[in-house]
């Protein structure tokens, strides 16, 4: 009498599992490599009905159908939950006749499957995925050639599944690549601390801005900022104070700056911010703001609150002017800002 059990789930099931799902096989489009594989096992075995069939937790899935109009069936109804438990192809002559699988929907359909054979997919690190099987309406038995050829061709899906695997980690690993040069050029062009541009990308930016200037007719403006009295910042409360301070600042001047303007961290607590587009008596709005924003938002975790100030010098970009003699007037104007008290801008 036959054995009425279901099979006992393997012993690795839970590494089985993670093994499929390492695959990232499972409720994927149709491929044409796939098909032809068990379009060549439905030739081989003449058997009208072939699948590549991936056995998950609850239920059987088909990367691949040849004869039936089914994506997936439960795993309780699944020949090839048995096949797994096989090193070699698991044949069944007649399903109608095994207790085992006499109750199964495609056994007792209108049109009932009788013949089985499934060559279970193993990965190299010996895990049954599923299977490549053949299924017919008619009871038989198949050669050992035949049976050889359908192992054979079961290890040609494996061989699929490794390249697939192979392609995925190098499409992950490419844009982890790119993700991790996009994150360089983005270091390359930024301070560290405060995440405005460096000197050397605010630079560039400046070049371009001086050349545009030649062929247009609107004005732009150059505003240089140092914060007031940050070495004494520095010695009463430590550099880590110091450099809160200036990530407060690099934060007010986003929030005061437009998104076309450029602000960068020029050295120690000195800063730049370019501003295309814009008059001298607009920029000095922009710095009265700036002024404001700083005296309405203290530094805080310090008794009492520190109030950061800054002087700044303002200048308006002329293209035909040497860069190095721009930036040594908009020097001159920023100390001539502190000696006249500090928390100021001087216009050139």
């Amino acid at each position: 009498m036959a054995d009425t059990r279901s099979p006992d789930v393997p012993g690795d099931e839970a590494e089985r599992l993670q093994a499929l799902r390492r695959y990232g096989i499972l409720d994927t489009p149709m491929e044409p490599a796939y098909d032809e594989l068990a379009d060549i096992a439905g030739h081989v075995c003449e058997a009208p009905v072939a699948l590549i069939s991936f056995v998950d937790q609850d239920r059987q899935w088909f990367k691949a159908v040849l004869g039936l109009p089914l994506r997936e069936t439960p795993r309780s109804e699944s020949v090839c939950h048995y096949a797994l438990q096989h090193s070699g192809v698991f044949v069944v002559p007649d399903l109608e006749q095994d207790a085992r699988f006499a109750h199964f929907g495609i056994v007792t359909q209108e049109n009932p499957l009788r013949f089985y054979a499934g060559a279970p997919l193993i990965t190299p690190d010996g895990h049954a995925l599923g299977t490549l099987c053949v299924l017919d309406y008619r009871p038989r038995v198949l050669s050992e050639r035949v049976l050889g050829l359908l192992s054979a061709l079961a290890c040609q899906v494996v061989r699929l599944l490794e390249l697939k695997r192979a392609n995925d980690l190098q499409g992950r690993m490419l844009a982890d690549l790119e993700a991790a040069r996009q994150q360089m050029a983005v270091l390359a062009h930024t301070d560290a601390l405060t995440g405005l541009a460096n000197r050397r990308s605010f630079t560039e930016r400046l070049r371009q801005e001086l050349a545009l200037l030649q062929r247009s007719s609107e004005p732009a403006c150059l505003l240089m900022m140092d914060i007031d009295h940050f070495k004494r910042v520095n010695d009463m409360h430590g550099h880590h104070v110091g450099d809160q301070a200036l990530q407060l600042l690099a934060t007010l001047c986003r929030d005061v700056f437009r998104a076309a303007d450029v602000v960068s961290r020029w050295g120690g607590e000195e800063f730049l911010a370019l501003l295309p587009a814009t008059r001298v008596d607009q920029a000095q709005v922009v710095a009265q703001r700036l002024h404001a924003a700083l005296a309405a938002h203290p530094l805080s975790g310090i008794e009492p609150p520190l109030v950061l100030a800054v002087s700044m010098g303002l200048i308006l970009l002329d293209p035909l002017r040497p860069l190095d003699v721009t930036l040594r007037l908009l020097d001159s104007a920023l100390y001539t800002a502190k000696r006249e008290g500090r928390g100021r801008t001087v216009v050139v």
